[in-house]
């Protein structure tokens, strides 16, 4: 939080301390003006407990009352000053949509955890972009549309991460719709892609939008879509595609490979947990650079409330203590 106006609240401080200066100041010389009465002996009477009882509480009426008035002086000083915050807003950032799509057959099991992990850490770090999750086997379901809401985000995909190292229990079953017993196949990545490139709605809005594709591409038996078909609805659609891949090697990755490129993404070989943050800084990076460049936008926020309330406060208990005192 910063002062926008901080010349200001400074000069009400100023202010402030030069009246209570020039109130003591008047008050000394209008004391010594007036005529005095002179008493000898008089130290007796300050040692007794009652006299110095009454000078304590002197004391303590008078550091009360500075208390109080610093209570209200000095909040309203602040809110003068305008408090508030300050945000960085990448606009087009904030236009980019960003689908998760994961393979939920036997063999990724154990990647798809990870991904969803490392993504849950990640979203937090995100400010506009939209994000969808689509899991699939031999058919795809929408675990979630694309959406902003990162409290909910969150919660999906840490509980989807939990779903699978429970193999399908608790709250959130990540195969659950995904595997249809009357469709002779199973993984069926190319209408894995395709389902999740149906997902991106304002198709025809001009916004990046990209794919994390997480599957080992083994496709056993043959669907609507091959992989290659995939990749080319996904960039006449401007959409690119980033592949994960836990086996990189062999024929099925020379293929998640080169359909990627096709796009303009790329794939990487997944063989730790640890390597999603790589792969995740790299999409980001190579997400960035499609962006125009356009100038952020600034916005602030201001947050006077807590600073005028402390002040009412303060009044609130300030008049009655002068009211009490003149008693």
């Amino acid at each position: 939080m910063g002062l926008t106006w901080w010349w200001l609240t400074l000069l009400v401080v100023l202010a402030t301390l030069v009246v209570a200066a020039l109130g003591w100041w008047l008050a000394g010389r209008e004391k010594a003006a007036t005529d005095a009465v002179l008493v000898a002996h008089t130290r007796r009477l300050t040692r007794l407990p009652a006299y110095r009882a009454a000078v304590a509480r002197q004391r303590a009426r008078l550091l009360g009352l500075g208390a109080l008035i610093a209570l209200v002086v000095l909040p309203i000083a602040v809110a003068a000053g305008r408090p508030g915050t300050t945000e960085t807003i990448d606009p087009e950032k904030n236009n980019r949509d960003i689908m998760l799509c994961l393979d939920v057959s036997g063999s990724m099991y154990r990647t798809d955890k990870a991904v969803l992990e490392d993504f849950a850490e990640i979203v937090k770090n995100f400010r506009g972009e939209r994000i969808g999750l689509v899991l699939w086997n031999n058919q795809a379901v929408t675990a979630f549309p694309l959406t902003d809401d990162y409290d909910l985000v969150e919660e999906q995909l840490t509980g989807y991460a939990d779903g699978f190292s429970l193999f399908g229990g608790g709250e959130y079953d990540p195969t659950s719709g995904t595997f249809n017993e009357r469709i002779l196949a199973s993984s069926l990545s190319g209408d894995g892609l395709a389902s999740c490139v149906y997902n991106f709605d304002h198709i025809d809005q001009k916004r990046p939008r990209a794919i994390i594709l997480g599957t080992d591409n083994e496709v056993h038996g043959s669907g609507v879509y091959t992989i290659d078909e995939a990749a080319t609805l996904a960039k006449e659609r401007n959409v690119r595609v980033y592949g994960l891949n836990p086996l990189p090697y062999g024929a099925n990755h020379t293929e998640l490979s080169a359909a990627t490129e096709k796009t303009g993404g790329r794939t990487w070989g997944l063989d730790q947990a640890g390597a999603t943050d790589e792969v995740t800084s790299n999409i980001d990076e190579l997400e960035a650079a499609r962006l125009p460049d356009v100038a952020p936008v600034h916005v602030r926020t201001d947050l006077p409330t807590i600073w005028l309330s402390l002040g009412l406060l303060g009044l609130m208990g300030l008049y009655p203590l002068l009211w009490w005192w003149r008693r």
